[in-house]
């Protein structure tokens, strides 16, 4: 089995669907197909019997025999599910090219992102100018229909799956909204018929204020550090003695990616800590591609995950940033995506990470050296967003 590359990532998938994922850290790879997941040993030799036995009688007595894919989909969904693992889950060939799509940076969508609470998925916010918006999806939508589909909870998974898609292809979505001047009345069902597009967003933004240069970093797809490294020698020269690093809502990407952004700011060391099953501990270390020793805060709150939490756990252990907002996610699992034979993919968990000083984030999460607490709405105007004004009043300090 070839692994490819390593995802991590988490529950704010950006729905252009933008996100895995909280997919957590994830490893590409190849499998022989449904033979590799139920032979070898004298039990798996069984197990693959019993299925057949099962698929026989149904092919001969069923009253409506199913087809060959959607078998398919139910074993290997049942093998899944079977792990007791909340992030394993089976990529239909469609759904797992929506899913290497993203990692390509092409979406095709409706423009929002999204996270999930307890079986509520629900918008974390609509992303400007894109179809969301335009409908009139609003923050803390929750999800409760998508053609005609009904769950009484989804997954962030199944809600990628089911509203991605072509574009120019549309979908019918019904919501939630849920009373703010009463969160415990049952809120207003709204639908919306919404038409896909592709969903032309930039994975990092920056700004200059005064002395402090200003990036917002989206997510960690395979050009992120390139992005952040443009950004980072484009403020300085424009002045920057000073960096704010805006990982709020950013539900992760590639644990390799999350090194390399790390390693911008850290000249050498560990940046990760990974544990596999019956393996040595592996140890990811910055890549030599240091550009900056200027002072740097990171900006994170609950919805910043995975990969946002290896990049802002290895700072905050070096002392190269102190960290600025709210509790993280406390997404520390690492995930495998394996590419079937017959089709589509499978992803489930592999490993558990730790910061450099080993510190646990998987269920934990980071602790903010400055505790700010603000509703993630506030983030539209710079007016009303309190957790940059004090991440702007603190890297002034330093400076």
């Amino acid at each position: 089995m070839k692994r490819v590359s390593v995802y991590v990532g988490v529950i704010a998938l950006l729905v252009v669907l933008f996100a895995a994922a909280f997919v957590g850290g994830i490893a590409f790879g190849e499998m022989t197909g449904i033979g590799a997941l139920v032979t070898g040993t004298n039990t798996d030799s069984d197990l693959g019997e019993r299925v057949e036995e099962v698929q026989r009688l149904l092919d001969r007595q069923a009253l409506e025999p199913t087809s060959e894919e959607s078998a398919t989909a139910g074993a290997v969904s049942g093998l899944l599910e079977s792990l007791d693992d909340p992030y394993a889950i089976y990529f239909d060939p469609d759904h797992f090219k929506y899913f290497n799509e993203q990692n390509e940076g092409q979406f095709f969508g409706i423009g929002v992102t999204i996270t999930e609470r307890e079986g509520v998925v629900f918008v974390v916010n609509p992303i400007e100018g894109t179809p969301a918006e335009e409908a009139g999806l609003e923050a803390n939508d929750e999800f409760v229909t998508i053609d005609d589909v009904t769950r009484d909870e989804w997954t962030t998974e199944e809600v990628v799956k089911r509203v991605r898609g072509p574009e120019g292809t549309t979908v019918d979505i019904t919501v939630r909204r849920p009373d703010a001047e009463d969160p415990a009345a049952d809120g207003e069902l709204i639908e919306f018929t919404i038409t896909r597009a592709k969903i032309d967003i930039p994975n990092v933004m920056s700004e200059i204020d005064g002395d402090v240069g200003y990036i917002r970093l989206l997510g960690f797809n395979a050009i992120a550090a390139e992005e952040v490294a443009v950004e980072i020698r484009d403020l300085e020269e424009q002045g920057a003695k000073g960096f704010v690093l805006d990982v709020r809502d950013n539900p992760g990407g590639l644990l390799s990616a999350s090194v390399e952004v790390a390693s911008l700011f850290v000249e050498d060391g560990v940046i990760v800590r990974v544990e596999e099953r019956d393996q040595p501990q592996i140890e990811h270390r910055a890549t030599g591609d240091f550009i900056t020793d200027k002072p740097v805060v990171i900006l994170m709150n609950g919805n910043s995950a995975s990969a946002s939490e290896v990049l802002a756990g290895a700072l905050q252990d070096y002392g190269r940033a102190k960290l600025i907002g709210e509790q993280s996610f406390g997404k520390g699992s690492v995930q495998t995506v394996e590419r079937l034979s017959f089709g589509g993919g499978i992803k489930f968990t592999i490993a558990h990470y730790l910061t450099p000083e080993a510190r646990v984030i998987d269920g934990v999460g980071l602790s903010p050296d400055i505790k700010v607490e603000m509703d993630p709405e506030l983030q539209r105007e710079s007016e009303t967003d309190v957790q940059r004004q004090r991440a702007f009043e603190e890297i002034r300090k330093q400076l």
